[in-house]
Parts: structure tokens; sequence; C-alpha cells
């Protein structure tokens, strides 16, 4: 069952694995920024429609440590996590 979600395709666009956004987040990609910077996520031709899945892996790292079983994909549109193009302080 792990095997199965760590190759699970976050980024279709760009053919990035969960594994591989794991795995920058990880090695210390603490913004949505950094995500897409390291790993091309988020910055295909689709406009980055699977930064909705991103947000909330990312806000769930950053809280627990651990990444999620199941990402809970953000269907509200907005990000609570900085460094999706504008500051939240």
């Amino acid at each position: 069952m792990g095997q199965k979600k760590k190759s699970e395709i976050i980024c279709r666009c760009n053919n990035v694995s969960r594994a591989t956004i794991e795995q920058a987040i990880t090695d210390g990609a603490k913004t949505l920024n950094e995500i897409f910077d390291t790993t091309t996520a988020g910055v295909g031709p689709c406009g980055g429609s699977c930064r909705r899945k991103l947000a909330p892996l990312l806000e769930h790292y950053l809280k627990t440590g651990q990444f999620p079983e199941k990402i809970q994909e953000d269907l509200s549109g907005k990000s609570n996590v900085k460094g999706e193009g504008e500051k939240k302080d």
C-alpha cells in the first residue's frame, strides 16, 4: 500500500510523483514556491491544478512532521501556506 502512495503522480503536466514532492519537503522546502522550484510541480501548462493537493500536503507536514496517508484536496481555491504568490502575515 505504501509503495502505491509514493508512486502517485501529483503533477500530471510535469509527471512529478508524490515521493519526489515529499523528498523535496523533507530536504527543506517549506513553501509552495520552494516545492515548485525544486520539483517543477505546480508550474505546468494547466496553470497548477495540482496545487490543490500540494498545499494540504505541505501544510500537514509543517504542522505534524509527518505526511498524511491520504491528501485532502483543497477545493476552496485558497491556500493557508505561505509562498503561493502572496505574503500572508
